[in-house]
């Protein structure tokens, strides 16, 4: 009978501890499953980041957006090369496409002294593998001749890379700065850089609506001049006004 006590007991003692380490691991496996609900709900939030760089990136590495100050203005990306650009202090946001070329972007710059000085800031948006073709802009000028409005552009259909390995050889190759001026302006007319076509917004006390043809002349201006009266204007192909309306 001893023999069956003893064994009785050691039967609840097994049974005691199996219950004991049902009770801890059912409650471990709760905790983490409302511990995996609460981050899924409610992630981690970082409340201050100072960077001077931050790239938000695809899971393959490729760059879709980037977030810069006056010291790290990325170079644009055309066809897997990276083309220079000679920046003044500014910061902003780009923008690149699903290859990871750049595709737009957001920049500012200011500086001042005395009380005095300028801004400048830019919404662009770029034709693809080309420069941008709208733009939202303001710039401060001196003697309050201020630019600000949205301007509409013509880009040509050979890529930005291209172009810039053209104006590059032109800077290598030609040195006189009159001559230089000469050919990238024979270029311009050209269409090798494209056109302005159209502008919306102030130019100094003039503001109105802007049209140039596909060569880049002015054509039309519907404005209000810097003496209040409305006017539109008609121009030639040589830059003349062709036709005036007031009243």
């Amino acid at each position: 009978m001893q023999d069956i006590h003893n064994e009785v007991m050691r039967l609840r003692r097994q049974m005691n501890f199996f219950r004991l380490y049902a009770i801890i691991s059912s409650v471990l496996i709760f905790a983490f499953i409302s511990y995996g609900f609460r981050r899924t709900e409610q992630p981690d939030i970082i409340k201050s980041l100072r960077a001077e760089k931050i790239d938000i990136v695809e899971p393959d590495g490729t760059v879709k957006l980037s977030l810069f100050n006056s010291g790290h203005l990325p170079p644009g990306v055309v066809n897997g090369k990276k083309l220079p650009r000679q920046g003044e202090g500014e910061s902003g946001l780009m923008f690149y496409n699903t290859e990871g070329e750049e595709c737009g972007g957001l920049v500012y710059a200011g500086k001042g002294k005395d009380g005095k000085g300028r801004n400048e800031l830019s919404l662009t948006f770029d034709k693809y593998k080309q420069d941008q073709q709208v733009t939202l802009a303001y710039a401060q000028e001196e003697g309050g001749n201020d630019r600000k409005g949205l301007t509409i552009s013509e880009r040509p259909e050979v890529s930005l890379d291209k172009v810039m390995t053209i104006i590059d050889s032109i800077r290598n190759h030609v040195k006189d700065a009159q001559e230089q001026n000469r050919v990238m302006e024979k270029l311009y007319k050209e269409g090798v850089f494209g056109y302005h076509r159209m502008f919306a917004g102030q130019q100094g006390q003039r503001t109105g609506v802007f049209v140039n043809d596909d060569k880049g002349r002015v054509r039309l201006e519907m404005i209000v001049n810097e003496k209040n009266e409305p006017e539109i204007l008609f121009y030639d192909e040589k830059g003349a006004v062709h036709k005036k309306i007031t009243y």
